[in-house]
C-alpha cells in the first residue's frame, strides 16, 4: 500500500537534489489508488468547491481518518465492509495529516462568488469543528489556533478559477508562471489565437505563491 512512496524514494537522486517533494493527484472516490496515495503521503491538501458534495467528501475523509461515524448503522457497516483502517492498524502504517483546504470558487472580478458564500462558510465551520475535536489529524495540533478566524487564515486558501489561463498553459505546454513573460496572445495547437489579460494570470500566479507559502 506504500508503493508510491517507495517508488519515489527509489527514484530520488540525492546527488542532484537536497530533498524530494511529490504531489499525488487523487481520484475523489475511495479507490485502491486513493488508498495507496493516502498511505504514501505525509500531508493532505484537500480541494473544495462551494457545493454540498464537497461537504460530503470532507466528511468521508474525516470519517476515514478518525473512524468517527454519524450513526451506529454506518459504524456497523464500516466495521464489516471497510478494511482500510484495519489494515492501517495491523501493519502499523502512518496516516497523513491535513495540511490545507483549497477553495476554488473564487472569481477574477468579484472575489469569492456571492452565490457560494453561504455554502463556503458551512464548509469552513464544519472543518473547524473537526479541527477542534480531532487535533491529531491536523498538522498544527497545539491549540495555537484558538478562533475560527485564525484557524481559517492558517488552513484555508482561495485560488482563483484559472479559466482561459489554465487552458492555454496546458494546451501549449507553458507553465502558468511563465505566461506573463510570453505576451498577451497565444497561438493554440489548432492555430487559433487566444488573448489573455496579463494581470489575470499574474493574479493566478500570486494565488499559487500564497498557497505554496503555507505548505
Amino acid at each position: 500500500m506504500t508503493a508510491i512512496k517507495r517508488l519515489c524514494q527509489s527514484e530520488f537522486d540525492k546527488e542532484k537534489y537536497k530533498e524530494l517533494v511529490v504531489f499525488i493527484d487523487c481520484n475523489p472516490s475511495f479507490s485502491i489508488y486513493t488508498q495507496m496515495a493516502l498511505l504514501s503521503s505525509d500531508y493532505l491538501i484537500i480541494p473544495m468547491m462551494a457545493d454540498f458534495t464537497s461537504l460530503e467528501g470532507i466528511k468521508g475523509i474525516l470519517m476515514l481518518l478518525s473512524e468517527q461515524y454519524p450513526s451506529e448503522s454506518l459504524k456497523k457497516y464500516a466495521s464489516k465492509v471497510l478494511t482500510f483502517n484495519k489494515q492501517v492498524k495491523r501493519f502499523e502504517l502512518k496516516l497523513p495529516k491535513i495540511k490545507q483546504f483549497v477553495f476554488n470558487n473564487y472569481t477574477s472580478n468579484k472575489g469569492v462568488a456571492k452565490a457560494y458564500k453561504y455554502i463556503r462558510q458551512e464548509l469552513i465551520n464544519f472543518c473547524y469543528k473537526q479541527y477542534q475535536s480531532f487535533l491529531q489529524y491536523f498538522t498544527r495540533n497545539d491549540n495555537s489556533l484558538d478562533s475560527l478566524i485564525t484557524w481559517q487564515n492558517a488552513y484555508f486558501t482561495n485560488i482563483k478559477d484559472f479559466h482561459s489561463s489554465g487552458k492555454v498553459s496546458a494546451s501549449i505546454g507553458t507553465p502558468l508562471h511563465q505566461l506573463p513573460d510570453k505576451g498577451e496572445k497565444f497561438k493554440m495547437p489548432d492555430g487559433e489565437e487566444i488573448p489573455l489579460a496579463k494581470h489575470r494570470y499574474e493574479e493566478a500566479v500570486e494565488n499559487i505563491k500564497s498557497l505554496v507559502s503555507k505548505l
